[in-house]
């Protein structure tokens, strides 16, 4: 079965995270342990293993783990996803025995995360980019594409670090994981699903 891998960041977005005037997005701050890994982070413990596969619902609306680990879709997940076309628009919310762990919603123009009530949003505009952190702080840069370039991990980041999603495919299953998070590897484990 082929599989199909999709890398999401939204260049153009100002990225925020002071409350009066926005400090600027760079190779520093994407290095530092900034609102978006910390924020991530906080949902470790509460997120599936890596591991784990969760089973999708007949309709692909509800993943579900045997761990008690459940997400939610606001649209049915299409499998497999559309070929040639831009990344799909994601819409979800991870709950760990009842209790909210995640929540992801891509907007178009940048991407909304929320963990256990803490909220970091990504928007652009142009190559402009903004992230706002949920202590009202926020980080800016009126060119993404200058930071496309920084080690924010010392391991070879992708995309500089930074923060973004990335989702594969193999046809009957979806994986989706978070960039620039500080975590091993490639990005943060979010979810496993597939069709039984």
């Amino acid at each position: 079965m082929k599989r199909i891998i999709g890398v999401a960041l939204i260049a153009g977005a100002a990225l925020s995270c002071g409350g009066g005037s926005a400090e600027t997005l760079n190779c520093a701050w994407l290095a530092s342990d900034n609102c978006w890994k910390m924020t991530a982070a906080d949902a470790v413990d509460c997120l599936p293993a890596e591991n784990e596969t969760g089973t999708l619902s007949a309709d692909n609306k509800t993943c579900t783990y045997a761990s008690g680990v459940t997400v939610t879709f606001a649209s049915p997940l299409v499998l497999p996803p559309p070929q040639g076309q831009q990344s799909p628009k994601f819409n979800f919310t991870v709950k760990n025995g009842g209790a909210d762990c995640l929540h992801y919603e891509d907007s178009g123009t940048g991407f909304t995360l929320v963990v256990k009530g803490k909220t970091v949003r990504e928007s652009g505009s142009g190559y402009g980019l903004t992230i706002s952190c949920p202590d009202g702080t926020s980080v800016s840069t009126a060119n993404a594409f200058a930071v496309l370039s920084c080690d924010a991990d010392g391991g070879g980041a992708i995309f500089g670090g930074l923060p973004g999603n990335t989702w594969s495919s193999g046809g009957n299953n979806l994986s989706f994981g978070l960039l620039g998070t500080g975590a091993s590897g490639l990005s943060q484990s979010v979810f496993n699903c597939a069709q039984p």
